[in-house]
């Protein structure tokens, strides 16, 4: 999907409900105790909605169970839940369990915590197959360096026929980061500590870590991994640029909020994100 297309399609079915239930989460007091979440909600409000519409476009037959895969506080399970899209197991999946008071899934009817480790092969193994309606993986796949198919395959492995997989990676290929390898600056989250960090525990296993993008994915190539994989149907994909938030220079958030306004917020050079609504059938 182009950005001309993907914005028509959203543009055009606006729902003030979902909007209105993403601004008042974002401005709970649980915000205030992380400052990660509270500007990254910002940041990322386009892209949470746009992924949003899609599950409840897309998405036909049961809607019993739902996987978020680097979940992180599970604010998209409270997101999709309280504007209406319901489903009565949501699974928050993540290495890095969050106490009570900065969880947005805390209290969420039916959730579970599973605990992963993303670099393990068959790191669902033990939960079943063609079992989950939806899974969701946004800002994941850049942090796996020991297998990430195998990652992809796992994810394709608990979802039933039918079932959607909501991806979501960074862009790397955009004017930003073209100006920022011209000026010989680093384009790619977390390079000093990827030096640093050994990638295989003492016991052979690979460790979990959240803060280094150990691979940015083109387009095409994310592509290309997706179409490797068997019984699936790329039904939509895309580019999302970031919205403004309180922490970006006054430039910064004229240009993010100007993008939008001139309806280049889905333009590859502008948008940070990249994603894909994928269908196994």
């Amino acid at each position: 999907m182009n950005f001309h297309s993907a914005s028509a399609l959203y543009a055009g079915s606006t729902e003030p409900a979902l909007e209105q239930c993403y601004d008042r989460l974002a401005a709970s007091g649980i915000r205030e105790l992380d400052d990660w979440t509270k500007e990254n909600l910002a940041n990322f409000r386009p892209r949470h909605l746009l992924l949003a519409r899609a599950l409840q476009s897309h998405l036909s037959g049961n809607r019993d169970s739902i996987m978020d895969i680097g979940c992180h506080n599970g604010f998209f399970l409270r997101l999709i839940s309280e504007a209406g899209l319901v489903f009565k197991r949501p699974l928050a999946v993540d290495y890095f369990e969050l106490p009570p008071e900065r969880s947005f899934i805390a209290g969420l009817p039916g959730v579970e915590f599973l605990k992963r480790n993303f670099n393990e092969d068959g790191f669902l193994e033990d939960f079943p197959q063609r079992s989950v309606d939806c899974v969701v993986s946004t800002e994941v796949f850049e942090h796996l360096y020991h297998h990430p198919l195998g990652y992809l395959e796992q994810c394709l492995r608990v979802l039933r026929p039918g079932g959607l997989l909501l991806l979501s990676t960074p862009n790397p290929c955009t004017l930003a980061n073209g100006l920022r390898l011209a000026l010989g600056k680093p384009i790619s989250w977390g390079g000093v500590a990827f030096a640093r960090t050994p990638k295989i525990a003492s016991k052979g296993q690979p460790i979990a870590v959240w803060d280094i993008h150990f691979r940015e994915y083109a387009a095409a190539e994310l592509r290309e991994i997706i179409n490797s994989l068997p019984a699936t149907r790329i039904l939509e994909s895309g580019f999302i640029a970031s919205a403004a938030a309180s922490k970006d220079a006054f430039a910064r958030k004229l240009a993010k909020t100007m993008a939008f306004k001139l309806g280049l917020g889905y333009w590859r050079p502008l948008a940070a994100t990249q994603y894909m609504v994928v269908q196994k059938v």
